[in-house]
């Protein structure tokens, strides 16, 4: 037996996994067996394992009943064969390939409790299995009904291209003088195009004559009028004999005559053009019909074209319908063997899935705890972050304070410096004055003292007051840097 529920099971297991089944087992009776107590439980298990009804299990086979000629005498043969049929299909299904007779009506303690424990295994199994049948089930039902509709939709398909068969069948017969007569039109219309070019040079060439003539009638109307001009002109100049004026209108009226029938046959012909163009335009208009007709003829000849395509696509549908038909019909048969390995591979795959779970459950539970080292790391390095961040802030505003103290001592001492910059511009200023007007009072003073000694006291005095002046600026001069360098450092 393949399946994953124990064999080996206790008196007080086998008693409650089949009080499950709706068996109420004697556990006398796994010591001491008999046949009237055993085979209930067959029965049941039976009635509860296959989905077989107990009048289903006990009810004979009356055309097998007639076959006997004293079929009275087989009323508790055949259902016990039956009841017999069903159970070792059962137990065969279980496991158990040695079952027999005996286990029924000559019961034996340890068979007894290896087939009640391979009953119980394969209940067990087949409870386990429910939710995957029911749901390979409502697949297959789900195939078939898709299977179904595929074939009435094949069905559909099938009446549908008779239809456009027997339609096509049925204008078969019109196609053909259809088809005829757009033969017999196309090659009106190609003789008549080859009418219409050979007419189109004959126009071209006419009316480049026309307008040939055209412009030697205007010519000759301007020559004429010209002439009647300058013969007019002439005749007032020249004064002639009577008979040579005679012959001069003669000759002129001979000339004009002669003009006038050259402008009849320009007339004439130009008529004659006029008629030919007339016949240009009929022809044009008999062809524009024509090619209208052409035109709708190829409309037919179109939608005979689509009737035909949409023929074509339907038979191209019918045969992708019966390709999906066979491959839904191959995918159904590969459905019904993957069930049967499935059912073979579940119980593997549950042995390797407990395994699995009891390993991912080990795995969670050291995850976990890691999880719980990690938060706590996490916990204390955001404590540390929110303190370090809180001295931070404190860094800041004593840095700020700092800074605003440094920004109010600056602007002080500048206030000081360019005080202090007035005050030796001032001063300077009147030190110059000064030592401007003691040099002149020095030099009106003292006439009659020697020039040489008077003029070096005098430059000894001016040096003297300007190294007062330059010792007092550097004075002051320091005493700002000094005052600037004791701001930076503070």
């Amino acid at each position: 037996m393949s399946f994953s529920f124990p064999t080996n099971l206790s008196t007080d297991e086998i008693q409650q996994c089949l009080a499950d089944l709706q068996i109420y087992l004697d556990v006398n009776q796994l010591t001491k067996p008999t046949y009237e107590a055993v085979r209930p439980y067959y029965e049941q298990a039976v009635i509860a394992l296959t989905g077989i009804s107990r009048e289903e299990l006990m009810q004979p086979r009356f055309s097998a009943l007639s076959v006997f000629e004293y079929p009275e005498l087989h009323d508790e043969s055949i259902p016990t064969t039956n009841f017999f049929r069903h159970l070792t299909k059962l137990m065969i299904i279980c496991g158990v390939r040695d079952f027999n007779l005996n286990d029924v009506f000559k019961p034996e303690p340890a068979r007894l409790r290896r087939n009640l424990c391979a009953l119980i295994n394969f209940a067990k199994f087949r409870d386990e299995k429910v939710a995957l049948v029911d749901e390979l089930e409502t697949g297959l039902a789900a195939k078939v009904a898709a299977e179904q509709a595929l074939m009435a939709e094949h069905e559909k398909n099938l009446a549908e291209l008779k239809r456009l068969q027997d339609m096509r069948a049925a204008r078969q017969g019109e196609v053909s003088p259809i088809e005829a007569e757009t033969a017999s039109v196309a090659a009106q219309v190609a003789q008549l195009n080859k009418v219409q070019a050979v007419l189109h040079n004959e126009i071209r060439v006419l009316k480049s004559q026309a307008n040939t003539l055209t412009d030697q009638a205007t010519e000759a109307k301007i020559s004429l009028s010209s002439l009647q001009t300058e013969a007019e002109q002439l005749q007032d100049q020249i004064v002639t004999s009577p008979e040579k004026q005679r012959m001069m209108i003669a000759e002129l009226v001979s000339a004009t005559e002669n003009q006038r029938t050259y402008y009849a046959s320009l007339c004439s012909a130009s008529n004659d053009h006029d008629r030919k163009l007339e016949f240009m335009a009929k022809f044009e208009r008999e062809l524009l019909r024509c090619i209208k007709l052409q035109e709708e003829l190829e409309g037919v000849v179109a939608r005979k074209k689509d009737v035909s395509a949409a023929a074509k696509d339907t038979r191209e549908a019918i045969a992708t319908e019966e390709r999906r038909y066979t491959e839904l019909a191959a995918s159904n048969v590969t459905a019904r063997r993957q069930l049967a390995s499935l059912q073979d591979k579940l119980s593997r795959i549950e042995q390797q899935g407990q395994l699995k779970v009891e390993a991912a459950a080990a795995l969670v539970e050291e995850q976990l705890k890691r999880r719980e080292a990690v938060e706590a790391e996490h916990a204390a390095g955001d404590a540390r972050a929110a303190e370090q961040e809180a001295q931070i802030r404190g860094w800041r505003e004593r840095a700020a304070e700092v800074i605003a103290q440094k920004d109010t001592r600056v602007r002080a001492v500048m206030d000081k410096y360019n005080i202090l910059r007035r005050a030796v511009a001032d001063y300077n200023r009147k030190l110059d004055v000064s030592v401007s007007g003691s040099g002149m009072k020095a030099a009106g003073g003292t006439a009659a003292m020697d020039a040489t000694g008077g003029g070096a006291e005098s430059a000894g005095a001016a040096t003297d007051l300007s190294q007062g002046r330059d010792t007092d600026t550097l004075r002051v001069a320091a005493g700002a840097a000094l005052s600037l360098q004791g701001l930076n450092l503070g």
